[in-house]
């Protein structure tokens, strides 16, 4: 898909007419309409300030590669990683509990390693794009 056609569809998807899109961008309808027929191209400043006004973002508009779709992926990687996290946190009690009611100290180290496993694993059940915009 072109960046023009992402252009239009966003805009449509934003119930904005290409009047109202020029308003916001301080340019001319012309130049939406130009940009929207692959007949030109925005300026970064402009494309910064169209992905804001679209809701979308820089990535999602020019981008080749169908931005959405990848999202979906990690969300779905992301839901794996929660579930391993919270079975290993539950194998962390089972064996704090078992080493606690059968004095067996050998438990605890199956304990730590649930422990362990369960940081790693909730660290990783945020998407990536999610992580990053925390840091």
């Amino acid at each position: 898909m072109t960046l023009g056609e992402k252009l239009k569809n966003y805009r449509l998807a934003a119930g904005l007419t290409q009047d109202e899109l020029a308003d916001r961008l301080y340019v001319t309808r012309a130049a939406v309409s130009k940009w929207e027929r692959d007949e030109g191209y925005p300026g970064i400043d402009s494309l910064k300030l169209i992905a804001k006004q679209l809701g979308c973002t820089l990535d999602e508009l020019v981008s080749e590669d169908d931005v959405r779709n990848q999202r979906a992926i990690e969300e779905r990687a992301a839901k794996r990683m929660y579930v391993c996290a919270v079975a290993s946190f539950a194998a962390a009690v089972l064996f704090a509990l078992l080493a606690y009611f059968l004095a067996q100290p050998l438990y605890l180290i199956g304990a730590g390693c649930g422990a362990c496993g369960y940081l790693v694993f909730a660290f990783f059940s945020r998407p990536r794009w999610k992580r990053m915009a925390a840091i």
